[in-house]
């Protein structure tokens, strides 16, 4: 069995036949106790990539470093997408003086992460092509229950809940992937039907957002539809109320 060390180097070759190599020194670690697959951080100056335990066994480990260093091609290359004042600043701009608590601050910045994440899938796609069958399966566990209305926080749930189906929805659009047996359109399906009016009336907007970001985007350009798009997401919860 490959070593995490020569995983990393067949990724990184992967990359670079692909037209996306990475010049940086990439360190790669295995997290025992992280319950999701893994992230890249930084440790002294450099890009490290930490894997769960469980996905270090799995199967989908070369999936994930071929995501995580696609994320890192992104920032390498200058994208707007991975530009982190310019987040900030949308986000300032679209939540003003107003304090949100640490959960809205999560749910919020999760759903910039949904468009990172697709812009990291772009090239994921284009260096797996014809080295993957289960994605769409793999989408499934993007699309959740909604939790009810009854509080603040419920809504912001359920907020981040739609563009986390928003994000598996338009991320086998972009890239032609089969919906194995229509799973991903039911759970979809299933969720706006059992969701308040205003989430499945703003599903659409989010769904053909993600679907059309395009590659060529200034930064002006990007920063305009991120706020655009916070804006959006905000109106479906209740930023003012402290749940």
């Amino acid at each position: 069995m490959p070593t995490l060390e020569e995983l990393k180097t067949h990724a990184l070759r992967l990359m670079k036949e692909a037209g996306f190599a990475i010049s940086e020194d990439i360190g790669i670690e295995v997290d025992q106790k992280l319950p999701f697959m893994g992230y890249t951080s930084e440790k002294n100056g450099k890009r490290v990539i930490v894997v769960s335990k469980w996905a270090n066994s799995s199967g989908m480990l070369m999936g994930l470093l071929i995501h995580e260093m696609s994320h890192i091609y992104r920032i390498e290359s200058g994208h707007p997408s991975h530009n982190d004042a310019l987040q900030n600043k949308a986000v300032d701009m679209v939540v003003g003086h107003r304090k949100l608590l640490s959960y809205q601050q999560e749910i919020l910045f999760n759903s910039i992460n949904s468009i990172m994440d697709l812009y990291a899938d772009d090239i994921f796609f284009t260096v797996m092509k014809g080295k993957t069958t289960t994605v769409a399966d793999f989408f499934l566990s993007w699309i959740h229950r909604p939790v009810g209305t009854s509080n603040t926080k419920k809504q912001w749930t359920n907020a981040g809940y739609m563009v986390s189906a928003a994000f598996a929805d338009a991320n086998l659009e972009r890239h032609n992937v089969p919906d194995t047996d229509g799973k991903i359109k039911k759970g979809i399906q299933e969720f706006l039907s059992e969701s308040s009016p205003e989430i499945a009336a703003k599903y659409p907007y989010f769904k053909n957002v993600m679907t059309h970001l395009p590659e060529k985007i200034t930064e002006k350009e990007f920063g305009k539809l991120l706020v655009d798009y916070l804006h959006n997401f905000l109106s479906l919860t209740n930023p003012r109320t402290v749940a």
